[in-house]
């Protein structure tokens, strides 16, 4: 059962708790047949692996084909702009 990270954790990220519940099953059950495929014998659940994701960013949920929580833009160094 999930207590950390919580719905109210999750929701932001996800939108509202339909959503939070909807992108957690999907998660955890692409998780589950990963793990299904592959053979691995993990014993932590897959719906606390799917929240974690979800709250950490590594996983985005859409809605209407637009991201709830924008992804974070990574600052990349440009690296044409040396001296000559």
């Amino acid at each position: 059962m999930l207590s950390d990270p919580n719905v109210k954790k999750i929701m932001p990220k996800a939108g509202n708790r339909y959503q939070s519940a909807l992108a957690l099953a999907k998660r955890a059950r692409s998780i589950e047949n990963r793990r299904v495929i592959e053979g691995d014998d993990c014993i932590k659940d897959a719906v606390d692996i799917a929240a974690q994701e979800i709250v950490d960013g590594k996983v985005l949920v859409k809605y209407k084909n637009e991201y709830v929580c924008k992804p974070e833009e990574e600052k990349v160094q440009d690296t044409n702009n040396e001296e000559e």
